[in-house]
């Protein structure tokens, strides 16, 4: 019995999955609002009743789309954040790892969008601080062992200005440069994040020579 049960999990293992792959790319592109249970079932070959099968609504599918995009920059991140490297590397390297994942699943980058403009479902404002919360924890302890002590608005600006950019280029800019080819668009993004590790380690200096102004002041 137990050999007869394996096939059919991975079966359903296999259509989940199917499932979880088309919702993604039409929530991606048409948001949570705009996507039916009926387009997903068109897109993956099956009836309305066996999405359902596997997710109890619409809203289940979403949430269940956006934590598997998120999961892999959440692991990603963490594991960089607490490494052993220097605090300024580390952060660095959570940067890279953040725009790495945008070029490689632009989807992720269109659902927070979507999400951001409509705030159709709230599954990324529930999902996203499950996340955020850990991350933020571990960019103030850098900030910390950087002697940069932050503000209360640190943390956020820093990642407004770390991950934004990513965000705005991979799910705003990418459509315009459509005409070019698959090699030329690498090539781009790789520009953009290069760019943009530049853009960091000037935001941690600023940090620092604000912080060194601050703290003459306060010694006059």
């Amino acid at each position: 019995m137990g050999r007869g049960r394996r096939p059919l999990q991975e079966r359903g293992e296999r259509n989940r999955q199917r499932i979880l792959t088309a919702a993604e790319r039409l929530f991606a592109a048409h948001g949570y609002s705009d996507t039916s249970i009926d387009a997903v079932a068109e897109a993956v070959g099956m009836h309305q009743p066996g999405i359902y099968y596997y997710y109890p609504s619409k809203r289940a599918l979403y949430e269940e789309v956006v934590r598997a995009a998120i999961a892999p920059l959440d692991d990603r991140v963490k594991e960089l954040l607490t490494s052993s490297d220097p605090p300024e590397a580390r952060l660095l390297a959570s940067v890279e790892a953040w725009v790495d994942l945008l070029s490689e699943r632009p989807t992720l980058a269109h659902l927070i969008l979507h999400e951001a403009a409509k705030h159709d479902s709230n599954a990324i404002a529930r999902i996203l601080p499950e996340m955020g919360g850990r991350v933020q924890a571990m960019i103030e302890a850098a900030f910390h062992e950087l002697g940069l002590e932050p503000a209360s608005d640190d943390v956020f600006h820093y990642a407004s200005v770390t991950t934004g950019a990513a965000l705005f280029f991979v799910a705003a800019m990418q459509p315009l440069l459509s005409g070019r080819r698959e090699p030329e668009v690498k090539r781009s993004m790789q520009r953009h994040k290069q760019l943009l590790l530049r853009g960091t380690r000037d935001l941690i200096q600023a940090m620092r020579e604000e912080r060194t102004t601050l703290a003459r002041a306060g010694n006059e």
